[in-house]
């Protein structure tokens, strides 16, 4: 492998709430994590605060700071937990108010399209991202600054979905925009992988890697059950690796109505409407007790319990997703 330079830009950790992967579920992380930015990250408020008082003159910082607040509304409402200080009255207050009001897609358009809040988003998904991808740099043995280098080329492809995936989402985006937006994204992937593959120098570890972003959700779903574990309960790499090829097989075998693990279906505005979220929210109970049943062949007592508690979170977070992403695709009954 090729040896980056030392890093020098150390990102906030944050604390990680539940968001599929991909170009839906990073939508849908972007929907939580802009408007948690004022309640968790200490150094990012007084930028919020000092764009907020000119926003009184500006317009176009008006529309971005109510999409956030929005968003804030939409993520408080639904019981994601903060791990930063709490907002002040003030700020609930706005928070309050701004979810009495659908979220708009233009207004959270053209929130990404501002650098400032890009930079803001991008210190958000790179937590994610050491989450979602922790096996893979260990089952590499990479060094610590080759798992900064890695992160970094794993932060930039996902932001090529966020960036143009946040656009696909919005209603008033035409048919022929979506394809074109949807190329982009293709090409934009291909590049980062190419530059991927660049950096592992080795086809061996390059095909685990493809293996490995072929089931990124299944990944972080065990990433997150692994930060629930300590001590003797903590799982090997094989039963991670083991776990994760359950969960993705699972998903891909299961007979969803609508299959929302499908990022293909965000780019539809036919099936974005609640009727389908809640068969699919159903038929996922469905799959994830077939998921437990496969996984007490893998896991400890102790072991399958917190697995399915995880699974009652990754539950909550998911309806909260998806009822966020019909608002933002226009969809309703």
């Amino acid at each position: 492998m090729k040896t980056p330079a030392p890093k020098t830009t150390k990102l906030p950790l944050l604390v990680l709430s539940l968001a599929c992967l991909g170009l839906a579920g990073w939508a849908w992380n972007l929907n939580r994590q802009v408007g948690a930015l004022q309640a968790e990250n200490d150094d990012l408020r007084p930028k919020l605060e000092k764009a907020e008082r000119r926003a009184k003159t500006e317009a176009a910082e008006v529309a971005s700071l109510r999409a956030s607040a929005k968003m804030a509304a939409t993520t408080a409402d639904n019981g994601v937990p903060a791990n930063g200080p709490a907002g002040s009255p003030s700020d609930s207050t706005a928070a309050a108010d701004a979810h009495k009001r659908n979220i708009n897609a233009d207004e959270v358009a053209a929130l990404v399209k501002n650098p400032a809040m890009r930079n803001m988003i991008a210190a958000q998904q790179a937590p994610v991202i050491a989450l979602t991808y922790k096996d893979l740099m260990d089952r590499l043995q990479l060094s610590p600054a080759e798992r900064d280098y890695l992160q970094k080329l794993l932060l930039e492809r996902q932001m090529v979905q966020v960036n143009l995936g946040m656009q696909i989402m919005n209603p008033n985006t035409s048919p022929a925009e979506r394809r074109a937006l949807g190329q982009q994204i293709q090409q934009g992937v291909e590049t980062a992988d190419a530059n991927i593959r660049d950096f592992l120098n080795s086809d061996a570890d390059y095909a685990y890697y493809q293996t490995y972003t072929q089931q990124e959700s299944a990944h972080l779903e065990v990433g997150m059950f692994e930060g629930a574990l300590s001590g003797d309960d903590t799982l090997d790499p094989a039963t991670a690796d083991n776990l994760a090829g359950v969960i993705a097989n699972a998903q891909n075998n299961f007979p969803f109505t609508v299959n929302f693990y499908d990022h293909r279906n965000f780019g539809n505005p036919a099936v974005l409407n609640s009727g389908a979220v809640n068969k699919f929210l159903d038929e996922q109970t469905q799959l994830q007790g077939q998921i437990a049943d496969q996984a007490a062949n893998l896991l400890t007592p102790a072991q399958l319990d917190a697995f399915k508690q995880n699974q009652g979170a990754i539950r909550q977070m998911t309806k909260m997703q998806l009822n966020s992403i019909v608002q933002m695709a226009g969809g309703g009954q």
